[in-house]
């Protein structure tokens, strides 16, 4: 078996772009973590933990994308926040 090593020619904006997708990303990782691990503690939510990643996709997609503070999400494909990457 043997692999072939490519390597893409990108030129300073297409780098700066796939920094941004890499940082956007985590701070969507870590931001959904931080809410699943929040709603593990609520008492009267008795759901899976696909159930509540489903609800976590739709408060960020309804209400965080919205917040003037975070405009800058929207620069970026929604692929990025979509899949499910958190548990």
């Amino acid at each position: 078996m043997f692999a072939i090593k490519r390597e893409f020619k990108l030129n300073n904006v297409e780098t700066s772009l796939m920094h941004g997708l890499a940082g956007f990303k985590r701070w969507v990782y870590n931001f959904g973590l931080e809410l699943l691990t929040a709603s593990w503690s609520f008492e009267d939510v008795r759901a899976s933990d696909s159930k509540r990643i489903d609800a976590i996709k739709k408060v960020f997609t309804s209400y965080t994308m919205c917040i003037p503070e975070y405009a800058w999400m929207k620069l970026y494909p929604s692929t990025v926040y979509q899949q499910r990457t958190w548990g």
